[in-house]
């Protein structure tokens, strides 16, 4: 299933951003082609967390999925007019990550791979789009299939034991403490502006080489939650603080690069942290997570936060919410082998 819901995240970003291609080579007006990618990210990022809250709800999957793919499928008719087509296109981009987002990290509550990998897919499909080399048709067929095989595969009873194994982390790990939900949520905050920093400092591109940072992208995000599995938090969060600095020493292709790549490492690690800070409201904390990388879409030219005080933020942040984490009991047991 994680196979599955990977290779359709591939294909919704695919689909949104070869129509968003197509559209910006036909319209000469740069201000209405700046308007209609605006909305479509406002849409498709600004009300994940709505959609995810709806589902933590009620966890509808397999009718989210469907209708995902649906509107999707109406923003590719040209018929509508673009502004339709953005909202089109990004409603349902934003109802399949919220589905998605909340399923992968219902699965498995303790580890860290699972949302990383499921993550790490959309990057190469949204180049590939915004490149023209794959046409929409083709990313909304496999789309449609893979929509097909994950209603198949999500039964009302694995739902059901979703919701059975998100009960049991939040009334298994709780703290007690009226004043404990207040500080989880100072620290899912913390965690917010860290995954902020990373829309601001986890970019990038290569003239000629389109793919070659997506590339790094996905694989910096699908590393972060495989290392963390086998070596800690803690170990985790050291190494991407060590990789980043490295990065910093030397300017050039490389060293940009390998500076992506650590910023990337945080996104399972953010997920995870803030899924666990409210174990119950899995797609709420992925939608608030998704949509603050809005300020690094609209306002990138107006940041000027030097890269090593963001990469020194992004530690101590995630120090931090592990830490608290800790200390209010919020930490499930970890796989066998991973540190701690």
């Amino acid at each position: 299933m994680l196979f599955i819901l990977t290779l359709m995240h591939f294909a919704v970003d695919g689909v949104c951003a070869a129509e968003l291609y197509l559209y910006e080579l036909a319209e000469p007006d740069w201000l209405q082609v700046l308007f209609v990618f605006g909305l479509y990210n406002f849409t498709a990022f600004g009300f994940q967390w709505l959609a995810g809250l709806a589902l933590d709800r009620r966890p509808a999957f397999r009718s989210a999925l469907v209708l995902a793919v649906c509107l999707l499928g109406l923003g590719t008719a040209d018929a509508f007019g673009a502004p339709l087509q953005a909202g089109l296109l990004g409603a349902g981009n934003c109802l399949f990550h919220a589905a998605g987002g909340s399923w992968v990290l219902r699965r498995h509550p303790a580890t860290f791979a699972e949302p990383g990998i499921f993550v790490s897919s959309g990057a190469v499909g949204l180049a590939l789009g915004l490149a023209g080399m794959v046409p929409p048709a083709v990313f909304l067929i496999v789309c449609a299939v893979c929509a097909a095989c994950a209603c198949r595969g999500m039964g009302r009873s694995a739902e059901d034991a979703g919701l059975a194994s998100a009960g049991q982390t939040s009334s298994g790990q709780a703290s007690a403490g009226r004043h404990v939900p207040v500080l989880l949520g100072g620290c899912v905050l913390v965690l917010l502006a860290c995954v902020v920093l990373r829309g601001f400092g986890g970019a990038g591109r290569c003239p000629g080489l389109p793919l070659l940072f997506p590339c790094v992208f996905a694989l910096g995000k699908a590393a972060g939650g495989l290392v963390c599995d086998r070596i800690g938090l803690r170990g985790t969060v050291l190494a991407v603080f060590l990789l980043s600095f490295l990065a910093l020493q030397a300017s050039g292709l490389v060293p940009a690069l390998l500076l992506a790549f650590a910023f990337n490492m945080t996104m399972p690690l953010t997920l995870r942290l803030a899924h666990w800070c409210f174990p119950a409201l899995p797609g709420l904390v992925f939608g608030l997570a998704a949509g603050c990388l809005l300020p690094g879409y609209f306002f990138r030219d107006a940041f000027a936060m030097p890269p090593q005080a963001m990469a020194a933020c992004v530690f101590l942040g995630l120090t931090l919410a592990g830490c608290a984490l800790a200390r209010f009991g919020r930490l499930p047991g970890r796989p066998a082998g991973a540190g701690a």
